[in-house]
């Protein structure tokens, strides 16, 4: 589609020379954005079995020939975490020049380099964790608005997952799956996890709604992947997939040690329920009865993406409300900041207004609503959103170089 979603945060990040680490779940983009940032940088990839790859000469190098080469120049290192361990000692002894970038596709095996008494990369990087695309990113992004909120909502939140820029909701339902799996795969592989049915049937029980420990035990055990539904027996698979960046946790407000559990990529989530409610990849389901699913989703998908938009803009952090149940709540520190609901629909009527102030209003925080259009809302004591507004302030973010929302929202908080 020829769009590139720019990254200021992490623009910014790359362009300050020294020595730096990127670190992230496959396919977020790391690698192209390092190489459409760092022109003059030369780039290198770890190969796996250990072996040092530059792909611009298509050769292999030996260890100590590419330590002559960041000795003297500006390099990415792609995949470091499969090098020789003796690369480990040589970066920690200085061998390397001071403009060296370090690629991981690992949210957890890198730690062992960086964390730790031991580790041989400790203190010596600044850090990076790189994400799927942000609302921020892809709302300050030229041409991604067409003037349709609905079509427009549809593609952005497919668009947080980096590859999937440029598809369609048909795209979504016909190759979701396939590319859930695939990076399901990939992730665990990097990780050195053993892929199993048990985490399939995670990922399938999140989609579906099963988001408390209890629930998702429950699931497991009637697919008999538990020999009981305790929640003990599945603990270890929500850490995995949370510690590998497969599922989110969200804290319950007000309730001690009680979280629900959520994917983070739209698309797993929405491949996922496919297959899990209607078992739809196994049958070869219809098309249209998948984009018929898929666009029912849609309200709870743009809910996490406008939750996702705030809590950048502001610097927040999400947890969930239960009493009264809001669709956003964020928080700093102990204090309810700003709580949210979305009304994605195509009428809103004074009854959903009121019903919406009543739940938000007496919560303490600064209360939003997000809709398609800030025309189809009657008079509301809510501060109303609608896609051109969270656009605007995109921009002004974006502007700014990612750095502070002081003048990016209507409102104050």
């Amino acid at each position: 589609m020829g769009i590139i979603v720019r990254r200021p945060r992490l623009e910014g990040f790359l362009g300050r020379g020294g020595r730096r680490l990127l670190y992230g779940r496959r396919k977020t983009g790391k690698t192209f954005y390092a190489r459409l940032v760092l022109r003059g940088h030369h780039y290198y990839i770890v190969r796996r079995g250990g072996t040092i790859y530059d792909p611009a000469e298509d050769y292999e190098l030996s260890l100590r020939g590419f330590l002559r080469e960041c000795g003297s120049g500006k390099v990415v290192l792609d995949e470091f975490h499969r090098a020789p361990p003796r690369l480990m000692d040589a970066l920690q002894a200085g061998q390397c020049g001071g403009d060296l970038v370090l690629i991981t596709s690992t949210l957890h095996y890198h730690r062992r380099f960086v964390e730790g008494p031991d580790a041989p990369l400790k203190g010596l990087f600044a850090e990076r964790r790189v994400g799927l695309l942000s609302p921020l990113e892809l709302l300050s992004t030229p041409g991604l608005l067409g003037g349709d909120p609905w079509g427009d909502a549809a593609r952005l939140v497919f668009y947080q997952e980096p590859p999937a820029i440029g598809w369609g909701l048909e795209d979504v339902v016909e190759s979701g799956w396939d590319y859930s799996k695939s990076l399901v795969g990939e992730i665990l592989d990097e990780e050195d996890v053993a892929y199993t049915g048990r985490v399939d049937a995670l990922l399938e029980a999140v989609a579906a709604g099963k988001t408390r420990l209890s629930e998702i035990a429950s699931y497991l055990y009637s697919r008999g992947l538990l020999p009981k539904p305790s929640t003990g027996l599945v603990t270890k698979y929500i850490l995995l997939a949370t510690r590998l960046g497969l599922l989110e946790r969200i804290p319950v407000w007000g309730r001690r040690r009680r979280s629900i559990y959520r994917h983070v990529s739209p698309l797993t989530s929405a491949a996922y329920y496919l297959q899990a409610r209607y078992g739809f990849y196994d049958a070869a389901g219809d098309t249209g009865f998948g984009l018929r699913v898929v666009k029912g989703l849609l309200p709870r998908l743009v809910e996490q993406f406008a939750e996702r938009f705030f809590a950048e803009l502001y610097g927040l952090k999400p947890v969930k409300v239960l009493e009264p149940e809001v669709d956003i709540a964020l928080v700093e520190y102990s204090r309810l900041r700003l709580v949210g609901e979305v009304k994605w629909r195509h009428r809103i009527t004074r009854a959903d207004v009121e019903a919406a102030e009543s739940r938000l209003l007496g919560l303490g925080g600064h209360a939003v609503l997000v809709v398609p259009r800030r025309d189809m809302v009657p008079p509301t004591r809510l501060e109303v959103w609608d896609l051109e507004e969270m656009a605007a302030a995109a921009a002004r973010w974006a502007g700014g170089g990612g750095g502070g929302s002081a003048t990016a929202a209507p409102g104050t908080l």
